[in-house]
């Protein structure tokens, strides 16, 4: 398979399949063996395509930036380096790319929703909801670029269009996992236990045994008296597979995910103070959320 034959494969970001793998990585070793000099921009993006897959961040950084200094009008170069420089967490010079990228073309899907992500991150959510929408208007049919503006809207706190954005995707694909998981919380936070309880249930069974779905059965369950020993189930047999389960989402998260987070927990904590007494799963359940709370809040207040 020849540079020109697996080219657009890279510049669209596709999966490869193990044929095309096994020509990337023979690609690589003849663009390596090459001279410096000799390498034009493909070259080198080519290499940073298959350092980034690798998970080599540094050495894709390199290659992408050779790329663009061999031509600075490879918009696909910087986006794929914005791309890098967020999995290094320097999400100001990704940002820089991706504006970069966009400059030399206003109708790069790919860049757009990069760009969201990084405006998403910073909480500006309507330039991170315009460029979805921009995303979308340039590829009607870019399902991830559906799935990302409805996350944005959940993650901004607009339940209701989350809810409708969401509900348009399972439309099309009723055993898409994470927008069904994904509606279920928005319809938790929106107040509607039942209606999330319905999608989370959904979204387990497609799921099996998935730490995540068992925490959040467990925390629509805790929202629902009639539902509180499931809950307590569902939260001991998560946190019994991953203990550190909720202090490594408050520390993995953005703020604002663990903010909402927390305040819910604490909101069903106090909702379970005053159905505990005589109840003994309203009392496991509370002790154990208690526990782990405590866990992060100590986790919160060293950081």
């Amino acid at each position: 398979m020849t540079k020109e034959t697996l080219l657009p494969w890279l510049l669209d970001n596709r999966e490869l399949n193990k044929s095309q793998q096994k020509a990337l990585k023979t690609l690589c070793k003849q663009i390596i063996a090459k001279s410096n000099n000799d390498k034009d921009a493909e070259d080198w993006f080519i290499l940073g395509v298959s350092e980034q897959r690798d998970e080599n961040y540094e050495e894709a950084l390199d290659a992408f930036t050779f790329a663009v200094e061999k031509n600075p009008e490879f918009e696909a170069a910087y986006k794929f380096r914005a791309e890098t420089h967020i999995a290094l967490e320097d999400n100001d010079a990704a940002l820089e790319d991706a504006n970069k990228a966009l400059e030399l073309d206003n109708t790069y899907t790919e860049a757009y929703l990069v760009r969201s992500m990084l405006l998403r991150n910073r909480k500006a959510w309507d330039e991170a909801l315009a460029d979805a929408d921009e995303a979308i208007r340039h590829d009607p049919e870019n399902d991830f670029a559906l799935l990302q503006k409805a996350k944005l809207l959940y993650d901004s706190g607009k339940y209701p269009e989350s809810i409708e954005a969401f509900s348009a995707i399972l439309e099309e694909d009723p055993q898409q996992i994470e927008a069904l998981s994904s509606r279920g919380l928005a319809y938790f936070f929106e107040g509607d236990a039942e209606a999330a309880l319905r999608d989370i249930k959904k979204a387990r069974t497609l799921e099996t045994g998935s730490v995540v779905s068992e925490f959040n059965m467990g925390l629509i369950m805790s929202a629902l008296p009639d539902y509180t020993k499931q809950a307590f189930r569902h939260f001991e047999k998560a946190f019994r597979k991953d203990r550190k389960l909720l202090s490594r989402y408050i520390e993995m998260s953005e703020d604002f995910e663990s903010e909402r987070l927390v305040k819910r927990l604490d909101e069903i904590l106090t909702e379970l103070e005053g159905r505990k007494e005589g109840n003994f799963y309203a009392l496991e359940l509370y002790d154990l959320l208690d526990t782990r709370m405590k866990e992060v809040k100590a986790l919160l207040a060293s950081g």
